[in-house]
């Protein structure tokens, strides 16, 4: 019953911390890994800064007379879409009644709640777990979403950890993609050369963990990781699951149900994640007009598994058309070139997106003109040429002496 808490994370906010302990013990027993903080400033602070699967609001605290309600009115404004359980003091029905048109997804009576607590959060948990694949082949930038639409297609058992595991490194593929188009260059402790010209799935994570102990890494990078790995304990789970996609590959294993539900619920805490804490997406801009305060430009936006969908977006800094865009929540769109890169089809009428997918190469080692590589965004076929001018410089400075 309480295996949607397994792993959790669940941000309490109450300022009777000892109350609070003692109420959501249960939960911890459970599971569930509990951040407590004493008002809503400091929980608006703790959503920004790391992943919460849930929420548990306290009605009376701080900032106002009912901190809780602030709370939840801060979070529809920043387009947090968290789960969030009320816990609600006797007489306070109309404060109720507003926490609920907020979006609270349910409200407990805090002085009775007793095991009714552990009951309640494994119900909202467990709904959205159910349904956060869906949602992510829906919502998530098309790199990720393609593959999770697979995934949740597969009925063969035997090929569900196959896919899932293509899932997997579609997350850190987008990631490491992401994370090195927004950070600033610095040579990654175990990237060489030899890595990048061929990278595999093991490649990308390795990539993520470096890349997350770069300062100033890519603030739309860090999300996307962190909802995947947000501590060591996850990550060294991802890293089996290195082990066990290369033990398939060369017959040195079997696909185990162990395993296939141990991924499937990785992925579908990160999926879970992802829409609870609102996406980035992928672009190409198409066309730009400007106001003399701004431009307007049209985009082509690649999420979910169907064709681009055209959008509007405004910039105070003008962009080329075909670029891929990284349109990340109330920043400048950020240019991905060379790591990702469009092109157009006369076959389906529509952009394409490609990600970089390791160097055209001979016998030789890299050089100054060598080509990089790039596959589909979607189905991953390869296409060689996709981006013609870049090269190689483009990524050595990542490499490590």
């Amino acid at each position: 019953m309480t295996q949607a808490l397994a792993e959790a994370r669940i941000l309490v906010a109450d300022d009777q911390g000892d109350v609070a302990r003692t109420l959501c013990g249960p939960l911890r027993k459970a599971g569930a890994r509990l951040r407590y903080v004493s008002d809503g400033q400091a929980a608006i602070e703790a959503v920004a800064a790391q992943p919460f699967d849930l929420v548990l609001v306290d009605m009376k605290m701080p900032p106002e007379e009912w901190g809780g309600l602030w709370l939840l009115r801060q979070l529809e404004a920043g387009g947090w879409r968290i789960p969030t359980l009320v816990l609600s003091g006797e007489g306070a029905k109309q404060q109720v009644i507003q926490a609920m048109r907020l979006g609270a997804a349910d409200w407990i009576v805090k002085e009775n709640a007793g095991e009714e607590l552990l009951d309640r959060c494994v119900s909202i948990l467990g709904e959205r777990l159910e349904q956060a694949l869906a949602a992510a082949s829906d919502q998530l930038p098309t790199p990720i979403a393609f593959r999770i639409a697979r995934y949740i297609r597969t009925t063969d058992p035997d090929k569900q950890l196959a896919e899932g595991l293509h899932a997997l490194e579609s997350v850190l593929r987008l990631a490491a993609t992401l994370g090195l188009a927004t950070t600033p260059p610095a040579p990654l402790r175990g990237i060489t050369p030899e890595r990048l010209a061929n990278p595999s799935m093991g490649t990308w994570f390795n990539l993520c963990t470096a890349l997350a102990d770069v300062p100033g890494a890519g603030a739309g990078f860090g999300r996307l990781f962190s909802w995947l790995a947000p501590d060591s304990a996850v990550r060294q789970s991802v890293q089996e699951f290195i082990t066990i996609r290369n033990d398939l590959a060369h017959g040195r294993a079997t696909p185990r149900r162990a395993d296939r539900d141990r991924l499937d619920a990785l992925l579908r805490r990160f999926a879970h994640r992802a829409a609870s804490c609102g996406s980035s997406d992928l672009a190409v801009p198409t066309s730009m007009t400007f106001d003399g305060a701004r431009y307007a430009v049209e985009v082509l936006v690649f999420r979910g598994t169907g064709k681009p969908n055209p959008d509007r977006v405004f910039t105070h800094t003008p962009v080329v058309n075909g670029t891929v865009l990284l349109l990340d929540r109330g920043a400048e769109p950020i240019p991905l070139a060379p790591l990702m890169a469009s092109a157009d089809t006369q076959a389906s009428g529509t952009a394409l997106c490609f990600q970089f997918d390791g160097l055209q190469r001979g016998k030789a080692g890299p050089g100054p003109t060598t080509p990089l590589k790039y596959s589909r965004a979607d189905d991953g076929d390869e296409a060689i040429g996709a981006y013609p001018t870049a090269t190689w410089p483009a990524l050595a400075q990542w490499t490590a002496p």
